[in-house]
């Protein structure tokens, strides 16, 4: 990766480093995650991740760096979190946590990329990207990926507690967008388990006493010995709810212009402090 100064280090998009999916050292990446035993017993899911070799080899270059992500996080007192987003190839925002730099508990890794990533492409909605994070998005973080309908989700460790798709299943949850398809997108393709065991280093390294507590509390899952991909909700030619909400569109759009004339119309009274009234 070509070199990045710390207050760049936070977020990170294309706009500055258009080459930085090119510059990372395959041949270091592409040793690792290399299936053992009896590639018989190999998951059908697994098999099909590894049958598209190009993806698979982006998938741990970009979990590669959200490792490195999260360990310059960790020196500079956050936890060991990193996110990046990549649209057809081309890394669009990357980030570390900032919740206590900034003293805000949203400012997760995931959602600070999710919003940079935004900014850069000038759209709400991230259909073509997949977002790559440390650890299984947590349901604050996986609502708002779910909102911004992205179109893969990648991650390293599961978390079982806190999880946003082994514990809450927002991530797949297509009642959200079978229900609510003006603001949800359909279910990402999930692939967990990436790097796992790098992850688990990373996390062990910042803190080990903290880590052994949170592997013995179920906090964090196990370390994968491949990765597992769930593939994506089949999108419908035709969503009926969708066409409903289309059509009915126009009639909205009056009826708000309506309600916004008739409250402008009326004089809001002034309090008077003194009265009893």
């Amino acid at each position: 990766m070509a070199a990045a100064s710390p207050k760049d280090f936070l977020v990170i998009h294309l706009s500055d480093h258009p080459s930085a999916i090119n510059e990372l050292d395959e041949s270091a990446v592409s040793k690792r995650e290399q299936p053992e035993g009896d590639c018989s017993q190999i998951r059908m899911d697994q098999m099909t991740l590894m049958s598209r070799p190009e993806a698979y080899l982006q998938d741990l270059q970009m979990m590669e760096r959200c490792l490195e992500l999260a360990q310059y996080g960790a020196k500079k007192g956050e936890l060991p979190f990193g996110a990046v987003i990549v649209s057809r190839g081309h890394v669009i925002a990357e980030a570390t946590n900032c919740v206590s730099s900034e003293s805000d508990v949203t400012r997760h890794a995931e959602l600070v990329a999710l919003s940079e990533a935004q900014k850069v492409l000038k759209r709400k909605r991230l259909q073509d990207c997949t977002l790559y994070s440390i650890v299984e998005p947590c349901p604050m973080c996986s609502f708002p990926a779910r909102e911004a309908r992205i179109g893969r989700v990648a991650f390293a460790l599961s978390s079982p507690v806190m999880g946003g798709y082994s514990k809450w299943d927002v991530l797949k949850d297509d009642d959200l967008s079978n229900k609510l398809p003006e603001v949800f997108g359909q279910p990402p393709e999930i692939v967990s388990g990436l790097l796992s065991a790098q992850a688990e280093q990373v996390w062990r390294q910042w803190n080990p006493l903290v880590w052994r507590f949170m592997k013995r509390r179920g906090c964090i899952g196990s370390a994968a010995d491949l990765p597992e991909r769930h593939a994506a909700v089949p999108r419908p030619m035709i969503s009926w709810t969708a066409l409903a909400a289309f059509l009915a569109a126009p009639a909205l759009l009056v009826s708000k212009a309506f309600l916004h004339s008739r409250a402008g119309s009326r004089a809001i009274p002034k309090l008077d402090p003194e009265s009893d009234s």
